[in-house]
């Protein structure tokens, strides 16, 4: 729930805020002015909600920025210039207009008036921008050509905003129609002071939610009027948007949207779910050639439906031991078990295939030689049947062999522990080097697994040279093939009767997609590359071509074409390895001091590192840049010591 804000004490009529007298232009300012690539996080303290915000868009970006805590860290002229002369910072990014916060019995500023002057002529002279996550009508000390019309609490109930023309230039990744829904939040109503330099980006209605202007000292601001926490699809709407403007499109790092889709056990058989009290079903579940070819179907379906998604290839770990090695190469629409491989092979440049071992037995405690046979024999299957399967990545059944089993055994006896990936049966991590693994894929549900870098992966600590990429896993549950079983799951768990109940009734077969796309939705908005996990049992046509999985993707797809614009990038599991290093290497040198500086004299920027490493520079125009919407990015492989430099795109 974020925090309500007090309402201001007296509204402030526009130009009387800004009365501290502001400081002489700082020397080496001004346009011919050097300044890093970074942002400054200006909040109150560790408590402050807006703080969570962008410390989130920041380190989904892989933003360099420093955060100054109003309440005790002072504000002077060289805490935002450099001993060289560079400005600090391109983007000052305040969590709330007024840094206010309860004192005695009433609310004082974390900045003083001095303080607040210096802030204001480092903008001014070094035309940096300044983006705020909440601004009230009327306040102070800065004013942003905003007069109150009301103000107030939405709880649950979503108060829609919209884009102006102003805001579609700013927000230019979210889709033009975007209804953008602000939840838990106070909200102040606005109107524009005539006579100002400001425009709106947002409306509820005629009422202003959100203020772009110009001061009359010349200093650009970018502002919104209600309260946001990290854990809001607004704040993973806009926050971006907000640092891409305050930074002017040059920063360290990048933002953009994937969806990764894995089935696993492919040429397997799987248990099925028994629905309490209704009459018994097979007991077991195998895909036939008429789901092989109808999931191709749907794929292609899918595609046209939603072009942002056009390049949707599913990734289908299989176990080679369920097929049959003679089988021709004939597509079978109609076909049954019988006809699997057959299909498979018709369709194998349609899908991505993974190891995910011959016969998909746990490998917790699997001796080296029956570990080696799994891993290499899958290979061979998929060699003689022409499954194009990269051999450098691995997805083990269940996960297992990484450390997470439970202490009675099986990794299906609950509750699994999660005893690190340093517990990781050794005989696994033996074999997979020597078979050429370099990717294992982990689970996001187990802590031990979880990157501590957004995007990144983990070096396994047995064995380095390894890289464990996490999956999201799904609520879809791995032996449901119907909304009749998938509800009767989802209930039994999250129900009020359920393991965990969490909902205070049952939910339906909608709801209970709504909910599982809800999280699903959350991943795709943050930017997070992983792959979201399903099972054999989820790719049943269960009447119609429908399936458990394409209902999820429809849901999905249609979801993120209404609130976004810019394309959804799918990848393979190699590149999402590979991305994930590259997150990682662009972390560490990052923390080692990597440093990026626009000299506005030459019009060209200087990155250098103390260490060897790669980072990722939005709005560079180099040799190897990218674009994405209308953003573009380069990665820039650097040298200890050595300068590297380029021509810069900002925005305007």
């Amino acid at each position: 729930m974020a925090r309500s804000r007090p309402s201001p004490p007296v509204p402030r009529p526009y130009g009387a805020a800004p009365e501290v007298a502001l400081p002489a232009p700082y020397a080496g300012a001004g346009p011919a002015g050097r300044v890093a690539l970074r942002a400054l996080v200006v909040a109150i303290d560790d408590t402050d909600p807006g703080l969570a915000v962008w410390r989130s868009t920041l380190d989904r970006v892989g933003a360099a920025y420093d955060v100054l805590r109003t309440r005790t860290d002072p504000l002077a002229a060289q805490t935002l210039v450099r001993p060289d002369g560079a400005g600090r910072y391109n983007a000052i990014l305040l969590t709330s207009a007024d840094q206010l916060y309860p004192s005695g019995d009433g609310y004082a500023s974390g900045l003083d008036a001095d303080e607040w002057a210096v802030l204001w002529a480092y903008e001014r002279d070094w035309s940096v921008r300044q983006a705020v996550l909440y601004a009230a009508p009327g306040g102070g000390p800065d004013d942003y050509c905003l007069e109150p019309r009301g103000e107030g609490g939405v709880g649950e109930t979503p108060l829609y905003a919209q884009l102006t023309t102003a805001g579609a230039g700013v927000f230019d990744y979210l889709a033009a129609a975007v209804r953008v829904p602000i939840t838990n939040a106070y909200v102040y109503r606005a109107g524009l002071r005539s006579g100002c330099a400001s425009q709106p980006v947002l409306r509820a209605g005629q009422d202003v939610l959100g203020v772009l202007g110009t001061a009359m000292d010349g200093r650009e601001r970018l502002a919104l009027t209600f309260s946001s926490d990290q854990h809001q699809l607004s704040a993973d709407l806009l926050g971006y948007g907000l640092f891409r403007w305050a930074s002017r499109g040059l920063f360290l790092g990048e933002m953009r949207h994937h969806l990764n889709v894995d089935v696993d056990d492919w040429f397997n058989g799987s248990v099925r779910y028994q629905i309490p009290g209704a009459p018994p079903t097979s007991p077991t579940v195998r895909l036939t050639g008429h789901d092989a070819y109808n999931a191709y179907q749907r794929q292609a379906a899918l595609r046209a439906r939603y072009p942002l998604a056009g390049g949707l290839t599913l990734n289908l770990a299989f176990n080679g031991g369920g097929a049959d090695l003679a089988a021709g190469r004939t597509c079978y629409p109609s076909g049954g078990e019988a006809q699997l491989t057959s299909t498979s092979r018709c369709l194998a440049g349609q899908f991505r295939w993974i190891n995910h071992t011959l016969a998909h037995p746990e490998l917790n405690d699997t001796d080296y030689a029956t570990t080696r046979d799994q891993i290499a024999g899958n290979l061979t299957v998929a060699a003689t049947l022409g499954l194009r399967t990269d051999a450098t990545i691995l997805k083990t059944p269940e996960y297992s062999g990484l450390g997470v089993y439970s202490e009675s055994g099986g990794s299906d006896v609950l509750p699994p522990v999660d005893h690190g990936l340093a517990a990781s049966n050794p005989a696994l991590i033996q074999a997979a080097t020597e078979l050429g693994v370099r990717v294992l894929h982990g689970n996001m549900s187990f802590p031990s697994q979880v990157p501590p870098v957004f995007n990144g992966g983990i070096p396994h600590p047995l064995a380095p040279g390894i890289l464990v990429v996490p999956d999201w896993p799904t609520n879809i549950a791995y032996h449901v093939t119907n909304p009749a079983e998938e509800t009767s799951f989802y209930n039994s768990y999250y129900g009020p009767g359920g393991l965990f109940p969490y909902w205070p009734r049952d939910l339906s077969y909608q709801e209970v997609i709504s909910a599982e796309i809800d999280v699903a939705f959350a991943h795709v908005a943050s930017g997070s590359i992983y792959t979201h996990t399903f099972h054999i049992a989820n790719l049943k046509d269960y009447g119609e071509g429908r399936t458990l999985v394409t209902d999820y993707l429809d849901s999905l797809l249609a979801r993120y074409t209404s609130y976004y614009r810019v394309p959804l990038i799918n990848s393979d599991c190699s590149r999402i390895a590979e991305y994930a290093r590259l997150r990682n290497s662009h972390a560490a040198t990052l923390a080692a001091g990597a440093d990026a500086v626009l000299d506005r004299s030459t019009g060209r920027v200087t990155v250098t590192s103390p260490v060897a490493g790669q980072l990722i520079v939005s709005g560079a125009q180099t040799t190897g840049a990218t674009s994405y919407g209308s953003d573009i990015s380069a990665v820039l492989t650097l040298a200890p010591g050595t300068p590297v430099t380029f021509a810069p795109r900002e925005r305007r």
